[in-house]
């Protein structure tokens, strides 16, 4: 009987008055001498960033905390999308027999042939590329070129995935060694 009477009083609730969780201390009347400082100003970054489209801020966030990498990125993917189509694109007008110049600018044309047909003959390779090859590729360059807005958007869409599959690993093996 007397173990029960024991449990039992431990069942009851115990008064608030005399519960230490429940009293709430009394505010202190004394103030500090010196204001807290105020908090730092948002950098540039951030202010741009906060008037974007909610959307993008998942993409444009991780541009803050590795910059460097996320630039590195933009810039091989921005290059890798002018070689790379630069190369098919040549491949396949020259095996096909088939370009859209007359969808693209003459200036832009006569512009990539002059500069491909000075860069050919410098490096001796007249011999590899005649006169249709040099405009089949001063045709696939003004492709590349008149893409050049939809590349630097894929590019831009594609460079925190970029970096971090590919340039922090990277990096991070470089600099274990």
């Amino acid at each position: 009987m007397f173990s029960t009477l024991r449990s039992i009083s431990r069942l009851k609730p115990r008064s608030p008055i005399l519960s230490p969780s429940l009293t709430k201390p009394k505010p202190s009347s004394r103030r500090l001498s010196t204001p807290p400082p105020p908090p730092p100003p948002p950098s540039r970054a951030d202010r741009i960033i906060s008037k974007l489209p909610k959307y993008l801020h998942p993409y444009t966030r991780p541009l803050l905390s590795h910059p460097a990498s996320h630039l590195t990125s933009f810039l091989i993917l921005h290059e890798l999308t002018a070689i790379i189509p630069l190369f098919t694109l040549f491949t396949l007008f020259n095996l096909t027999s088939w370009n859209p110049a007359d969808l693209l600018p003459a200036e832009w044309i006569e512009t990539g042939y002059t500069r491909f047909k000075r860069y050919i003959e410098k490096k001796g390779l007249e011999k590899w590329i005649d006169g249709r090859g040099v405009m089949d590729l001063a045709i696939a360059w003004a492709v590349v070129k008149a893409l050049m807005p939809i590349r630097v958007l894929g590019s831009v869409w594609a460079a925190p995935w970029f970096a971090r599959k590919v340039v922090i690993p990277v990096v991070g093996l470089v600099r274990r060694r």
